[in-house]
């Protein structure tokens, strides 16, 4: 039912699309202009970067949004992780998502953390990671500024362990290609 797939050159325009929405990009830490020609650039640069990896999620056939791993530090095995949802109808399902990269992370590639950052502002997510295993390590205050007002960070982190422990997301196993 939900698939990840290596995000291409063909996806870009799509993915540009979703990240200029103000139902997305209001939670981001950066903000972006709508230019493909920046979003090429971005792209020729994360395609040559080790310590990152972006995929579309698919749902059914139809591509609803962008999951990534960044700082991915092979040898403390943790890295980063997030995602959005850029279609509006599909919004409803996306807590159901990361479970498939928690999976991927601790089961294929073996890492002990996933570490994030989340707008203190974003309740949903923050309860979604909280429902997922995720505690607070920390909040930076007034840390990024953002149309024209300070915004705290919440800082997360999920260790291996306390996923696995979880048994009813066993079954959220997907491939990464």
């Amino acid at each position: 039912m939900i698939r990840f797939l290596k995000l291409k050159d063909e996806h870009l325009e799509m993915v540009m699309r979703w990240r200029v929405k103000p139902s997305v990009t209001q939670f981001m830490i950066t903000d972006v202009v709508y230019s493909l020609d920046n979003q090429r650039k971005w792209f020729e640069k994360v395609q040559k970067d080790t310590t990152c990896s972006y995929w579309v999620i698919i749902y059914g056939d139809i591509s609803i949004g962008l999951i990534n791993l960044a700082e991915i530090d092979q040898t403390n095995r943790r890295c980063s992780a997030g995602y959005y949802i850029g279609e509006d109808d599909y919004m409803n399902i996306g807590a159901m998502v990361p479970p498939y990269l928690y999976n991927y992370v601790f089961k294929e590639m073996g890492f002990h953390k996933i570490y994030g950052e989340v707008f203190s502002g974003n309740i949903n997510i923050l309860k979604i990671h909280s429902m997922h295993g995720f505690r607070e390590v920390g909040i930076y205050k007034d840390h990024v500024f953002k149309n024209e007002h300070f915004f705290d960070v919440v800082l997360i982190e999920l260790l291996s362990k306390d996923w696995l422990s979880k048994k009813r997301y066993e079954r959220y196993i997907a491939e990464f290609k």
